[in-house]
């Protein structure tokens, strides 16, 4: 039976979840294999280098040293305390609820050409500590690198911040005016990950990136592509606090950027994540006695590539052609 690094991006009332889906539709993440994989992915390595900087914080580490396509990574406690308590909170049993043991990770890319299709061969180890935090196992190579192969293909090659209207269109047609009709569906991946210890109090009102994960097509014509910008902003941010009170992210969504640039409104619920459930901290705090008010709560992490569902908000001329 293999161990499960077990976690739901959000742990909350049930109207919140279903505006949201896992990376590639991965909810859970199993850390039982080898310490060592090694694959072919079919991308430049300068797109799989990115993707796995946004897949390492999902295993619980940050970057310790980046010499272009030489990585190395080590756990990050913060994050592995996050990890864990979304395990217990999603019933993963044992005393590391599902984890692996502490310890650094290495990646190494390079070109390579298979069967005619140029691409990167992707190598990751993961070793244990020598001595703190050795207990728990090491198979943290292989969901490392599954994460990384799937935002490779899930993220497009665009940067909606620089290129908001998204990936160029070969054969765009003669320009011509459209109706985006009101609540127009349309999918958005958050774009990076979204982690409450970079955050604080301030950070309210601070833009969230997500980029359009389909095109949106009308009576034939691309009205939206994908790769195009969406925005949000944050609406709450709340740190952890003492006697376990965990931390908690919202955010609502704002626009999405048509074909022909304008920023189409766009609706769907706020999205709220917290670190843990609200009020089992009180309740063990109660129970445990008062050193437990000394605690502090978890703090929450989303894993870049999370879907939402959005909608147009109101019809919008869009002209085609762009």
């Amino acid at each position: 039976m293999c161990r499960l690094l077990c976690f739901f991006l959000l742990v909350m009332s049930p109207h919140h979840l279903r505006a949201q889906t896992p990376p590639c539709g991965v909810a859970i993440i199993q850390t039982a294999g080898p310490n060592t994989d090694e694959r072919f992915v079919a991308a430049p390595p300068e797109q799989v280098k990115a993707a796995f900087l946004k897949a390492l914080p999902a295993l619980g580490a940050k970057v310790h040293k980046d010499e272009g396509f030489h990585i190395e990574a080590e756990i990050d406690t913060g994050l592995r305390q996050a990890l864990q308590q979304k395990n217990k909170d999603s019933g993963v049993r044992g005393k590391y609820a599902g984890l692996g043991a502490l310890g650094k990770f290495t990646m190494d890319l390079r070109e390579e050409t298979r069967d005619g299709v140029k691409g990167s061969l992707l190598h990751i180890e993961f070793h244990k500590n020598g001595f703190v935090g050795r207990l728990g196992g090491e198979g943290y190579a292989q969901p490392l690198a599954e994460e990384t192969a799937c935002l490779t293909k899930l993220l497009s090659t665009n940067d909606p911040a620089s290129n908001p209207r998204g990936l160029e269109i070969k054969d765009a047609g003669q320009p011509h005016p459209v109706t985006l009709p009101d609540n127009t569906p349309l999918k958005v991946l958050l774009r990076d990950p979204l982690y409450s210890k970079k955050l604080d109090k301030d950070s309210t009102g601070k833009t969230v990136n997500f980029e359009v994960a389909v095109d949106v097509v009308v009576d034939g014509s691309i009205l939206v592509r994908r790769g195009a910008l969406a925005t949000g902003h944050l609406t709450n941010v709340q740190k952890t606090k003492k006697a376990g009170r965990h931390a908690a992210i919202e955010f609502a969504f704002d626009s999405v950027t048509a074909v022909d640039g304008q920023k189409v409104p766009v609706s769907a619920p706020n999205e709220q994540a917290r670190g843990g459930r609200h009020s089992q901290a009180m309740s063990n705090a109660e129970q445990v006695g008062i050193l437990t008010l000394f605690v502090k709560g978890t703090d929450v992490f989303i894993r870049a590539g999370t879907t939402y569902d959005l909608e147009v908000a109101g019809p919008h001329t869009v002209q085609t052609g762009q």
